[in-house]
């Protein structure tokens, strides 16, 4: 009994002080203060409808927040932010839609800037991030005072991460599987440690010991499940409905026990046959668990498949943040007129926008050189699997005529990049699509202007 309730007492320790005490071991990086450069905003059409540039950057800073922006570049996603609700304010106060697409502006560039500078750190501090995340995911946005004082030591080490060392990345990640832990802990067991302690305080342990025993038990198997593996959801809820019924009912025998004392002898004899009851239905169940939950094998395969997950967890992380740094890299070599890089599922896109063919031609223009030689360029940083060039027409004309242009086009555009020979056999094609993927309409001259297109399609460790 008292072995019990010593270890209940342990384990009543705050969230704040697991989190704050963990990362207090690990020693500090040197604090760098940088000063917000001056970034030219982003042209917005003005003809663009204010109130609708302003819901979907929110959008995006909200994706943003939840891709931890954040605390990995927090001095330009701040400019941001701080923009957005300048955009807000204006638009609430009638000012010229003008000024307002100004300061959207100014908002897109610094998220934009706030993206890049993020996807260089979550490169650097790959498990960092994947800790956090996991302790976000536990709830831990709830507990600002422990989760605050982390944030500030990642938002530090990001002004400078190239510079910070690989034990204070150890020591910051494991912080934040410490916090992710006591955050599980109190949102699955909070419940049961306050009713444990109130029943404690009105004297449980002396008037009716044996439940009392029983319910810090159920508490500490629990315990053990969620320190053995935190992520083991069914096994843990399992043996957290079973504290939380040891502990409801501690709570209505001691009223049940208050009651009695004004009960007749018959009543009590009645009350008590209850009890012992439920104290025998509670014994069984605290067998079952106790059983299952201690026994060495299974702990160490419980312990084993939780490493698998956070290694598997891991992997996927750091291939996402690999997978933006190249569409980061590969989107820095063009301007805003040459072509737009994105990622679609595994494969990157580079959509050329200035391939000015002659009306029914399919010989390469001459001012297109320097943009293919870019993408020739960043085919060959990449190595991918294969490449995939597709060519597009806007609606102009028949259809068969389209589509055979835009085979011959997209075949030009292939053959240049064939003539380095930068991808093996058979790991580069080209195909024709004509009108039919159009992307704005073919009504007006703009429209067309976006159909008429050339898409390079990059395919990472894959065949066409």
């Amino acid at each position: 009994m008292k072995a019990q309730t010593t270890k209940f007492r342990k384990n009543v320790k705050t969230i704040s002080t697991i989190a704050v005490l963990s990362f207090m071991m690990a020693g500090c990086a040197h604090e760098i203060t940088k000063k917000t450069p001056k970034l030219n905003p982003i042209t917005i059409s003005p003809t663009a409808n204010a109130a609708e540039e302003i819901s979907m950057h929110q959008a995006l800073t909200d994706q943003a927040y939840a891709n931890q922006v954040d605390v990995m570049a927090p001095t330009y996603f701040d400019e941001s932010k701080n923009y957005l609700a300048k955009a807000k304010k204006q638009n609430d106060t009638g000012a010229a839609s003008t000024e307002i697409l100004k300061t959207l502006g100014y908002a897109q560039a610094y998220l934009l800037k706030a993206n890049e500078d993020a996807n260089a750190v979550r490169a650097n501090m790959v498990e960092v991030s994947f800790a956090r995340e996991q302790a976000l995911k536990a709830g831990a946005r709830s507990y600002p005072a422990a989760l605050a004082p982390l944030d500030n030591k990642f938002k530090q080490f990001s002004t400078d991460y190239t510079h910070v060392t690989p034990e204070q990345k150890l020591a910051l990640k494991n912080s934040y599987l410490n916090l992710e832990l006591s955050t599980i802990k109190t949102v699955k067991l909070g419940q049961v440690k306050d009713m444990l302690t109130l029943a404690k305080n009105k004297g449980a342990a002396k008037i009716i010991p044996k439940a009392y025993q029983q319910a810090v038990q159920r508490y500490n198997i629990a315990e053990t499940l969620i320190e053995t593996d935190r992520h083991s959801n069914t096994k843990i809820g399992n043996a957290v409905t079973a504290a939380t019924t040891s502990a409801d009912r501690v709570m209505k025998l001691l009223a049940s026990e208050q009651n009695s004392r004004n009960q007749t002898p018959e009543q009590r004899a009645m009350t008590l046959e209850a009890r012992d009851n439920a104290l025998i239905e509670a014994d069984a169940i605290i067998t079952e668990v106790a059983a299952e939950s201690i026994q060495k094998d299974e702990v160490l395969a419980q312990q084993d498949e939780a490493l698998t997950h956070s290694q598997d967890a891991n992997k996927a992380h750091e291939k996402k943040a690999n997978e933006d740094q190249i569409v980061t890299n590969a989107a820095s070599q063009f301007n805003n007129n040459e072509a737009d890089v994105y990622r679609q599922g595994d494969n990157l896109i580079i959509r050329l926008k200035s391939m000015n063919f002659a009306s029914g031609r399919a010989d390469l223009p001459s001012d297109s050189i320097a943009v293919l030689t870019k993408v020739k360029e960043v085919i060959k940083d990449i190595g991918p699997g294969a490449v995939m060039v597709e060519g597009h027409t806007d609606g102009v004309g028949a259809a068969n005529i389209n589509q055979q242009l835009s085979e011959k086009r997209a075949k030009s555009v292939m053959e240049f990049f064939a003539t380095d020979k930068i991808l093996g056999d058979n790991k580069m094609d080209s195909k024709g699509y004509g009108y039919s993927k159009p992307l704005a309409t073919n009504k007006t001259k703009e429209g067309r202007a976006q159909n008429r297109r050339v898409d390079i399609v990059i395919k990472p460790n894959q065949e066409i």
